[in-house]
This record gives structure tokens, sequence and C-alpha cells, in this order.
């Protein structure tokens, strides 16, 4: 997380960078503002190995493991209003998941945008999100980051190896749906939505690098000009150094 606002932070005029990662262990992402004090529980975490973190970024919780997550920072004039850049990136993203062989389109939801206490982020569909049968695939959130435009989102690759249910305060069932089960993909939401994954859509599994060389492609494709391959570089690893003791602090995870 200390990287993706690094990477907003030290953006050059003209420039654009798109990261494309997985994670070391199991970790639930937390959206900004959401709610999650005496809602998840950071012991039961550790005991199944995994991790809590909070994004800089809006929306709800989600469980990343066995995904692809990317973290897109451009100047926000170059795409226009969050809105319009909203649906600029999503279009590249249904063009990726297009070119991997998926049925895929956006949403032609209500437009309402669920409470962030509502359950987690793959069980609400909301409007241009990118869904198979009715059911989501990619979930992504922005953040302004002075005249940058973070936006983060993660594709779901196969069912998750630990259950979202099993990191949630004693007591506490999720909010928004009924008996989640393996990481909260294949149980239904009382909105009827469900999240399916790229290896259930294709009936076989697909590997994270062939996902992440369609988005880098779409991406590109999408928003134009000479794309590179790069490392982070030094002065972007030194700001991250600087914002590693936040994004690591429990006052900030557990600040709501």
């Amino acid at each position: 997380m200390a990287t993706d606002v690094a990477l907003a932070r030290c953006l050059e005029d003209g420039e654009g960078v798109l990261r494309i990662y997985r994670w070391a262990r199991p970790t639930l992402s937390l959206g900004r503002n959401q709610p999650a004090r005496e809602r998840y529980d950071p012991g039961a975490a550790e005991g199944l190995g995994a991790e809590i973190v909070r994004r800089p970024t809006g929306g709800r919780e989600v469980m990343h493991d066995r995904e692809l997550t990317y973290a897109l920072v451009v100047p926000l004039g170059a795409v226009g209003g969050l809105r319009e850049a909203y649906r600029t990136l999503n279009g590249a993203l249904l063009t990726a998941i297009h070119s991997l062989g998926v049925p895929a389109r956006a949403a032609n939801g209500s437009g309402k945008i669920p409470k962030l206490g509502s359950g987690p982020c793959f069980f609400a569909l909301a409007n241009g999100e990118i869904e198979v049968g009715g059911r989501k695939l990619v979930g992504s959130a922005q953040a302004r980051i002075g005249s940058v435009l973070l936006q983060h989102g993660s594709i779901l690759l196969g069912v998750p190896g630990v259950d979202l249910e099993a990191l949630r305060a004693p007591g506490r069932e999720m909010d928004g749906a009924i008996g989640a089960r393996d990481g909260s993909v294949g149980s239904e939401s009382p909105s009827g939505h469900s999240p399916i994954t790229l290896a259930e859509a294709l009936a076989r599994p697909l590997g994270f690098t062939e996902v992440a060389r369609a988005v880098e492609a779409a991406f590109a494709g999408s928003l134009g000009g000479e794309w590179q391959r790069d490392g982070v570089r030094n002065v972007e690893r030194e700001t991250a150094a600087t914002l590693l003791s936040q994004y690591e602090s429990a006052s900030w995870t557990w600040r709501k």
C-alpha cells in the first residue's frame, strides 16, 4: 500500500504507472474509510497465516489470495474526472478479460453505491463493474492523491485459500451475506449477487502471468503513449519507506 501511494506522489509530468502484483500471503484489505473494529479479528488472521491491512483507496473489504492486484496511477486530468476515469479504466479491464476468452460485460446496475459496512466488495455489483452472468469478477476502488488518480483493483483467479468468515470477530456475522464460505467466492448474498473467478468462468485454471500480460496490454492500448517495463525507482522506494510505518500501524488499520 505504501508503494502504491509512493508511485502516485512521485509521478512525473506526462507519466503513468501500472503496477501488477500478488500478495506474499492471504491478506484482507479494508477500504480507506470502512468500519472494521469489532468486525474482524487480527488474532484469527495471525493464526491462519493471513494479514489485515487498510488501503489508501475506498470501497469495502477484499480478500487477496489467488487473484491479481493492479494499481494504476495517472494524472487525473489525463482521464477526466473520477467517474469518467472509472469508465475508461473499466473498459480497459474488460478488454483484458475478453482477450482471455471470458464472456464478461459491464454491469447495468442501479448505480447505487453500497454502504461501507454492507459486506465484502465482491458481493455487490454496481453499475459499470465487470461481471459474468450477473456475478462480479473484478473489484476496483479509487483515491485522489493531489492531482493524481490511484485506482486499485482485484481480479479473481481462483477461490481464496482462507475463508473470509474465519477472520470475523467472535459473534460477528458477515453483513449482507448468507453463509459465506471459501473466502466469499461461490456463496450468495441476499441481493442474489455472488462472485465468480476466472477459473470458474473458463472451466480451467489461468496463470497469474497470462492474466498480467493481458491487463498490461489492455491498459497500454487504452491509454496510449509509449510504455516500458521498469522496477520501482529509487525515489519511489525511498518515499514508500517514509510511508511504511503508517500502513503497517494498527492505528491506521483499525482506525474505524
